[in-house]
């Protein structure tokens, strides 16, 4: 009897191991998603900032163009600034659902992704996680025993 308890503290040890060891992988695994996803946003945020400095810089000097062209400097700065005026005051006051919808739908389209990767990693890893020789050898010697 003593061998058999001394075998059952030694499962419980391992599986508290385990399921501590699985905890530590999901921390690291969250973790890197995390990273990965703060590395992407950094990245599409720069080149978005760069990307408006040169919308910036090619609309003045479209700008400065027309008000030579019109002989009136304000002109040109007021054609230009027209249409992002119009844009800027229907995305504040119209409130299109048809934009809200194509960006709900694209963050959803995005976290299945990254759901279904995590799925296929997990298939992976599964056969390794889920046959313990512990549980083989439990069964081994209650068979002997029994």
């Amino acid at each position: 009897m003593d061998d058999f308890g001394r075998r059952i503290k030694n499962v419980t040890r391992e599986f508290k191991e385990y399921i501590e060891t699985r905890i530590e992988l999901t921390m690291l695994d969250f973790g890197d998603k995390a990273t990965r996803v703060i590395g992407k946003s950094i990245q599409q945020l720069a080149g978005y900032l760069i990307l408006g400095i040169g919308i910036v810089f090619g609309m003045t000097a479209l700008a400065i163009y027309l008000g030579e062209v019109l002989e009136e400097r304000w002109a040109g700065y007021l054609i230009v600034s027209t249409p992002f005026l119009l844009l800027g005051l229907y995305l504040i006051f119209g409130k299109p659902k048809s934009i809200m919808n194509r960006i709900q739908e694209q963050i959803l389209a995005e976290m299945l992704d990254s759901k279904e990767e995590e799925k296929d990693t997990d298939i992976m890893q599964e056969p390794a996680t889920k046959s313990l020789p512990v549980h083989k050898n439990i069964n081994k010697e209650s068979e002997d025993h029994g």
